[in-house]
Order: C-alpha cells, then sequence, then structure tokens
C-alpha cells in the first residue's frame, strides 16, 4: 500500500517540464535534428503539403488558369454517380486481389526452397533480383511488345499449332497478362524480404521438430510460417497499397484499354486532372483512394491480430 502511495505522490509532485527544459533537450539533441532537416524538409514539401492541398482542392471546381471554386460535396457526388469510376475500381480491386495472393505465396515459396543448399544458389537468386532493380517502364513496353497481336508469344503458339490469341486486345487476357508481370516484377523484392525472416527463425526449432517426427512440409508449416507471420503481414500491407496504385503498366500496354477493361482508378485520376485538367475532380479521386488505402491497412491489421491469436 505504502508503495502505491509513494508513486502515486511521485507522479503528483512531478514538475511539467518548462520551456527551458525541452530548449536544453533540444540544444543537446541538435545533431540529430540537424541530420534529419532534409527529410523532414522532403517530407513537408514533397509529401505533406501536396496531399494537404489535394485533400483541400477536393471540394473546389478547378481548372488551369481557373481560380478554384468552393464546391462542398459536389466531386465526391459526382464520383459516386460515375459509372468510369466505378468500372475503375472493379478493375483495381480484382487486380490487387490476385496480384496479391501471388506477391505473398510465390515469394515465400521461392524463398523456402532458396533458403536450403540448392546448387547454383546465389546465381537463382540474382537472377530473380534482376526485374526488381529494372524499371517499370522498361518492362511494361517489353512484355506490351511479347504479348502483342503479332508478338513473340503468338508465333510460339501458332508454331506449336495452337491458334492465335487476341492478348492485349482481350479484356479478361489482358488484365491476367498485367497481374502475371506485376508478380514476376515483384518476385524476387519480397523473395529476399523473406529470406531474410527466414534467417531469424531459430535452428533449434527446426531441431526439435525433427526430433518428434516432423518433416519438411509439417516444419515449414509449424516452424517458419509461424516465425515469418510479421513477415508475411509486411508484405500482404505493402503488396496491397502498391497494388492498389497500379498505374504504369495498363498506361504503356493497353493505354487503359480496351474499353477500359484495364483502367485503374490512378489511370482515371490521371485523366482527370492532367488530361482533362479538372483538378477538383482528380483531387477527389485521389481522396477517396488514400481513404480506401487507410481501410484496406487497417484491415490488414485487424486480420493479422485475429490470426495471431
Amino acid at each position: 500500500m505504502s508503495t502505491i502511495e509513494t508513486g502515486a505522490g511521485g507522479l503528483a509532485n512531478r514538475k511539467p517540464l518548462d520551456r527551458r527544459s525541452i530548449w536544453i533537450a533540444v540544444r543537446q539533441s541538435r545533431a540529430a535534428y540537424l541530420l534529419l532537416l532534409p527529410f523532414i524538409v522532403h517530407f513537408v514539401v514533397v509529401v505533406a503539403y501536396p496531399l494537404a492541398y489535394s485533400i483541400y482542392l477536393s471540394f473546389f471546381e478547378a481548372g488551369l488558369g481557373l481560380a478554384p471554386e468552393y464546391v462542398g460535396l459536389q466531386n465526391f457526388r459526382e464520383l459516386l454517380a460515375d459509372e468510369r469510376f466505378r468500372r475503375a475500381l472493379g478493375n483495381t480491386f480484382y487486380f490487387a486481389f490476385f496480384a496479391v495472393i501471388g506477391e505473398t505465396v510465390l515469394p515465400l515459396a521461392l524463398a523456402l526452397v532458396m533458403n536450403t543448399s540448392l546448387r547454383f544458389r546465389a546465381l537463382f537468386r540474382t537472377a530473380y533480383f534482376l526485374p526488381v532493380i529494372t524499371s517499370w517502364v522498361v518492362v511494361s513496353i517489353i512484355w506490351g511488345v511479347l504479348f502483342s497481336r503479332e508478338g513473340v508469344v503468338n508465333t510460339v503458339l501458332s508454331a506449336v499449332g495452337f491458334a492465335e490469341q487476341p492478348l492485349l486486345a482481350d479484356a479478361r487476357q489482358a488484365m491476367w497478362i498485367i497481374i502475371l508481370l506485376s508478380v514476376w516484377k515483384n518476385l524476387g523484392y519480397y523473395m529476399v524480404i523473406y529470406l531474410a525472416g527466414l534467417q531469424g527463425v531459430p535452428q533449434d526449432l527446426y531441431d526439435a521438430a525433427a526430433i518428434d517426427g516432423a518433416g519438411t512440409w509439417r516444419s515449414i508449416w509449424h516452424v517458419a510460417i509461424p516465425g515469418l507471420r510479421p513477415i508475411i503481414y509486411f508484405v500482404a500491407s505493402v503488396s496491397t497499397i502498391g497494388s492498389m496504385q497500379l498505374f504504369t503498366q495498363p498506361l504503356l500496354m493497353t493505354n487503359f484499354g480496351p474499353e477500359d477493361a484495364t483502367l485503374p482508378v490512378v489511370g482515371l485520376l490521371y485523366q482527370s486532372a492532367f488530361v482533362d485538367l479538372d483538378f477538383g475532380y482528380g483531387s477527389a479521386i485521389g481522396t477517396v483512394l488514400l481513404v480506401i488505402l487507410i481501410a484496406l491497412s487497417l484491415f490488414n491489421k485487424r486480420a493479422n491480430d485475429w490470426l495471431a491469436r
């Protein structure tokens, strides 16, 4: 009882920090603040201010050379009634659903293989990581050429006796080609993250599982996967955020066609703000996308907490 009273009395008698104490603490840490200054300036100028101004502009009707005119929620009401926005949102969720599954599961399987004593392991790791350091623009153009109507893929199909496919000219096939490209491009990046996580799983756990009679698959399921749960959550979250911002691949490969079949939300934002020069409407699209990304991040966090129980 006396201990509790002493602790409570100590908290009650603790004096709040005055300005002088805060200033002394800042002076003692001035080297750290100086090192952080370039990042803080960059964050404010390049990230925070444009983000805040975009949200602010979403409540205005604004165009090139025109003074912004406050319209309240009109942009958002038009957005909800916009059939192209609903289609773009559906395309984006369709892409994100399959891309996130592919970018979460396939790199994990590949990392488990690369974590073994495989011959030429370093060569394979390098080969899988090369697409990661290649520009999205470059790989999108290359895949666009490969999967065009007269491209290499149709040439090979014809040579082995299969019928010519529309590929990027077909709505369903075009979206799946973009999904495959995205999973292939990010495969090596997430594989390296999983490999780093696998190095942190204690070998003693594998040895204990082997003593208990667990084979390779049971060791993976009961030792490796639980040890990688935080990494899996991180990969799924990053992949979700990246997939919802789909833009470069459909722009360069299909120009958001055929008939808006590969039009994503960011593509519609680009057309509204930078082609039609309707900055208010484009900002409204960006604001809605921001809210969706926050909601998906919270959902991923809740799902991870539920699975960890």
